[in-house]
């Protein structure tokens, strides 16, 4: 390309840092390479052939086009162009995409994320297909899966909610067992202690809305099985409340996320990852009065 716009020899070589000899062999081998002179040269100087001149015009496209290339990772890596795409459960959402998506595109303005908020039965098999780069989720028997690389988070409290007024606010000897709500299947009853579990042992009901799942919350027996988290604003206006099971340190569910075990993981899961981490440490100590 130095020979096309210079169309001098001696010039073009010292532009390259090369000797003329050299660049002229180097010429040579392109030009053996394609089948065709692309520089004529005579006692009027050098200049392109029509192969030669098409070929220059090809070449520069495509070197500007790596150099773009080259720009766009640049930029990707820096998180200052690109997109990124993932998935949340429900609570997690709840709990945490609003802060940590807010400063994302806070830092990095030109950033495109979507996101997916779907139960885990979903996500997994967005995640296998290659349509997310990863998801966050309660543990679920995914950790066993080798196609599966799964890292902890943090972990939520886990609560037990009902309405104002429920009788086993006051007595959990209550025999139940009451109807129980859920966002999902994955990350439930493993963590409990065990003299509860016969208050839960009645039909489970999954929505997979928490407005939803407040609301009939407050509107029947049923004990909702989440976070205190998500129903944060009915509990401070007096309106669901928490059964108390004892030792809460012992009460918690596990936040995962979920990668494909072969894929490299990106700058921009790496930071949404720290981001992550930071948000679930304040929801964690952060708990509704």
């Amino acid at each position: 390309m130095a020979l096309s716009h210079t169309l001098n020899y001696v010039r073009a070589a010292e532009r390259l840092g090369l000797s003329q000899s050299a660049l002229t062999r180097s010429i040579q081998a392109v030009e053996r390479e394609c089948g065709s002179r692309l520089f004529d040269r005579d006692r009027g100087g050098v200049s392109l052939t029509r192969a030669g001149a098409a070929f220059v015009e090809r070449a520069s496209a495509l070197l500007a086009g790596a150099d773009d290339l080259a720009t766009f990772m640049q930029r990707t890596a820096l998180l200052e162009e690109g997109e990124i795409a993932f998935g949340m459960e429900p609570l997690v959402a709840r709990a945490l995409l609003a802060p940590v998506l807010s400063d994302a595109i806070a830092a990095a303005p030109a950033w495109r994320n979507r996101v997916a908020i779907r139960s885990i039965e979903a996500l997994s098999p967005m995640l296998k297909a290659g349509e997310i780069d990863f998801f966050v989720s309660a543990e679920s028997g995914l950790s066993q899966d080798p196609a599966i690389r799964a890292e902890r988070l943090g972990a939520f409290p886990l609560s037990l909610l009902v309405r104002a007024g429920h009788p086993a606010l006051t007595n959990l000897d209550d025999e139940g067992p009451y109807p129980v709500l859920l966002a999902g299947e994955a990350g439930t009853f493993t963590h409990l202690p065990a003299r509860v579990t016969r208050l839960i042992s009645g039909p489970r009901h999954i929505v997979e809305d928490y407005d939803i799942l407040a609301k009939l919350t407050q509107a029947t027996d049923a004990i909702l099985i989440a976070s205190a988290v998500a129903v944060r604003p009915q509990m401070a206006q007096g309106l669901v409340e928490e059964i108390p099971v004892g030792d809460r340190a012992r009460v918690t569910m596990p936040i995962m996320i979920y990668t494909l075990a072969r894929r490299s993981r990106s700058p921009a899961m790496l930071k949404l990852g720290e981001a992550l981490r930071a948000a679930m440490r304040g929801v964690a100590d952060d708990r509704p009065g």
